[in-house]
């Protein structure tokens, strides 16, 4: 397979933006990392914020200019969103879009919103997409010591005519060049990555891990040891094959752990268990997921809060707390 270009930090132009003014709708995870990220790059950030939000007095203590989202949109001239994808339309809708002039450029980090068509810019403006791939933590952790995790760039509607190259000093700004960013589409960000969620990093792996330590507890096993080779040792091989990849991770390993995990690892994850991914896929892709969480958000979070409820009591929960306390401790 050939690799798509990948765009560095040579590809990017800074002063692109550089006189330009950045609103950042948000300070959450990513809110928080982008802004700081953009302001160490010289660029002119503002957040934009309810008066009452929690996180008002966090980001003006970090040297950050801090304002009603409304105004943020009448001075800047891009537009970031970092708002949870549930409340991005009411916010759009309300303090946004009446204030949309032409030329302003309308920027994302998830295309969710684009792509299902809660929002529908209007075309006098650039829609384009900066989406690290990993969280704001990370992105602001790497950007500290002078490096960067990689991202998407994609754009949506391209009004200026140089709407990509808009996206791409974005993405410079905030560290992502510093690896590589590739080039992609709305669609193909929002569905790979809800796939990406529900099938592997939120979904798959944690009820994986809790399955496997419910049938070592069920077998009478020691739970500490159960904890330890079903919880505490993933990062280390995660951390192997993240690096230079599986093969790398079996070179590591020893022969009895690489024969144990690939005969046994095909029996677990069978057909039956890629027949369940590829619904999920299809459900995506079909919107089906999307109406799910979107009637669950306004009905209040019902299904939500309730397994927030059954996962505090999941066995292996209780013991991840107590354990890692207590292995950190340096007493």
């Amino acid at each position: 397979m050939q690799l798509p270009k990948i765009y560095k930090d040579k590809d990017a132009d800074l002063n692109l933006i550089k006189n330009k003014s950045i609103g950042i709708i948000g300070y959450g995870n990513q809110g928080r990392a982008q802004a700081l990220n953009l302001l160490d790059s010289g660029m002119n950030v503002s957040i934009g914020l309810r008066n009452e939000s929690s996180s008002f007095k966090m980001a003006v203590d970090s040297g950050l200019h801090c304002t009603p989202v409304n105004e943020i949109v009448k001075d800047c001239d891009i537009i970031s969103l970092l708002i949870p994808d549930q409340v991005m339309k009411e916010v759009y809708s309300e303090n946004i879009e009446p204030h949309l002039t032409e030329g302003k450029t309308l920027l994302f980090s998830h295309g969710y919103n684009i792509h299902y068509n809660l929002i529908q810019p209007p075309k006098f403006i650039n829609v384009v997409m900066a989406a690290p791939s990993g969280a704001g933590s990370e992105l602001r952790k790497q950007f500290k010591i002078g490096k960067g995790i990689p991202g998407l760039i994609a754009v949506h509607q391209d009004y200026s005519g140089d709407s990509f190259d808009i996206a791409l000093s974005y993405s410079k700004a905030i560290g992502l060049t510093r690896m590589g960013v590739f080039k992609s589409t709305f669609k193909e960000e929002t569905e790979t990555d809800l796939f990406g969620e529900q099938i592997i990093l939120t979904g798959g792996i944690p009820k994986l891990i809790q399955s496997a330590y419910k049938v070592l507890l069920e077998a009478n096993y020691n739970p500490i040891t159960a904890w330890f080779v079903c919880y505490y040792e993933l990062k280390t091989i995660v951390d192997l094959f993240h690096s230079k990849g599986f093969e790398f991770m079996n070179q590591a390993i020893s022969d009895t752990a690489e024969f144990g995990g690939i005969t046994r690892g095909n029996r677990i994850i069978n057909e039956n268990v890629r027949n369940e991914m590829r619904l999920a896929l299809k459900e995506i892709q079909s919107g089906k997921f999307h109406k799910e969480w979107m009637n669950e958000y306004e009905s209040g979070y019902p299904q939500l809060k309730n397994m927030r409820e059954k996962e505090k009591q999941i066995p292996i929960e209780e013991i991840s707390k107590k354990l890692l306390k207590a292995l950190c401790e340096n007493k």
